[in-house]
């Protein structure tokens, strides 16, 4: 698989800090929001001025009743905040939560043409189009030229998350909701810092893919570096931000750091299992696999942009401080 193909696999779930003092501000500023019900009038300030096009944001004037959801990240963050029922398509990789699931028609986003992508969704007369990250640019473009309200999250951490759930509260009417999630999810991330705050940090390995080379790793400005940091860790590759927080690393460097603990977020398929990591040309004089510290997470919940995330922190949280955690 080359990297190209590893970077499509992961548009659809994956994450980057930008600007992070607005970025503070903006969330403040969202928790004093006041709620809307569903069917009123939103707010007229967007809590993010530009999507990841660099097109301006703008909340609708009511409630939008045809939703279209083109990555599984979107479709988590509807789901969470009992969008479902306003949801009339979601992409082909969307599986979570059930209700979003089974929502039909499913969307090829990166295999369908842009053009026949286009003309599907515009045959569903949408009035919001959600999209993640910038992976869907053509077919973004394409739509706004036909009048469709089409938003293209920025790819952002945990915390930046966080806003674009508010956000979304926001495009579909329903802040309240939105702003209660973030608040209990931001409560949830704090009582993971304050157990771990006293505590040694265990430098770790992250990984995306093992196989086929390269070795993709989770860096500066990604999901997976951020939890890392929040759940008392230190990431090996955190001052490497390359491909968005998501570079391709060697052997080498990871032996030169010697990790105490390698969680794998691949699945079996990208990254083996636990047992296969030990034998790995070279890896037996890792510490992380000396002490049998090698984890394996659902790729899901910590490649895809969504409430799902601070389950993942609370899992790492666990790997690496099980003393704190009862595990």
């Amino acid at each position: 698989m080359k990297r190209s193909q590893y970077t499509n696999r992961l548009a659809h779930q994956l994450p980057i800090v930008c600007g992070v003092l607005m970025l503070l501000a903006l969330v403040l500023a969202g928790c004093g929001s006041s709620g809307n019900a569903p069917g009123t009038s939103g707010p007229a300030q967007p809590l993010l001025a530009q999507d990841a096009n660099g097109t301006p944001i703008v909340i609708p004037a009511q409630a939008p009743q045809r939703i279209i959801s083109l990555t599984a990240g979107d479709s988590e963050m509807l789901g969470a905040l009992g969008a479902s029922a306003r949801v009339v398509a979601v992409d082909v990789t969307t599986d979570y939560p059930a209700a979003m699931a089974a929502i039909t028609p499913k969307l090829d986003v990166y295999s369908t043409s842009a053009t026949n992508l286009t003309e599907q969704v515009l045959a569903l007369k949408p009035d919001l189009v959600l999209s993640w990250g910038g992976f869907t640019t053509k077919i973004d473009r394409a739509l706004t030229q036909q009048g469709i309200n089409v938003v293209d999250l920025p790819a952002k951490d945990l915390t930046g998350t966080l806003l674009e759930i508010q956000l979304i509260g926001q495009l579909i009417h329903n802040e309240a909701s939105a702003n209660s999630l973030a608040a209990s999810l931001r409560q949830r991330i704090e009582t993971v810092k304050r157990k771990v705050q006293s505590a040694a940090p265990v430098t770790t390995y992250m990984e995306v893919g093992y196989a086929p080379p390269p070795i993709f790793a989770y860096g500066g400005g990604s999901f997976g570096d951020e939890i890392i940091r929040d759940a008392g860790g230190i990431n090996i590759f955190a001052s490497d931000s390359a491909s968005g927080g998501y570079p391709a690393v060697s052997v080498e460097s990871i032996l030169k750091a010697n990790p105490q603990v390698i969680i794998l977020t691949g699945g079996a398929q990208y990254s083996g299992t636990p047992s296969s990591v030990t034998s790995r040309p070279g890896w037996a004089t890792l510490a992380a696999v000396k002490s049998g510290r090698i984890y394996a997470l659902d790729p899901n919940p910590i490649q895809r942009p969504g409430p799902r995330l601070v389950d993942a922190l609370e899992q790492v949280a666990k790997q690496l401080h099980p003393e704190l955690f009862g595990a």
